[in-house]
């Protein structure tokens, strides 16, 4: 069965879950286990070197994002400041973003 990486809302700690393909919460999504709430992360492990991907210089300020979303450190203007790709997907994730 696949891991995948969860944060701990309590702590912040991050950990790994075992869960199928076909049941996996999506990126963004809270779980709750024996009482403690885990939000789903892009594992890092699941971005492969290999496959050419389009970068951005981290950190970065998305004139794209809606102002002012919760999880990021905003510019004076309210827009989001994106520290890499991990957090560009994550805030995806759980705001219901899509890539343009």
């Amino acid at each position: 069965m696949p891991s995948y990486d969860f944060k701990r809302e309590s702590d912040g700690k991050i950990v790994e879950m075992s869960y199928t393909m076909s049941k996996v919460p999506s990126i963004g999504e809270v779980v709750t286990v024996e009482g403690e709430n885990y939000t789903r992360l892009v594992s890092d492990y699941q971005v492969s070197a290999e496959v050419e991907t389009v970068t951005h210089g981290y950190p970065y300020v998305s004139r794209s994002m809606p102002k002012n979303l919760a999880g990021c450190d905003t510019n004076k203007k309210g827009q989001p400041i994106i520290t890499s790709r991990r957090h560009e997907r994550e805030i995806m994730g759980r705001h219901g973003l899509k890539r343009d």
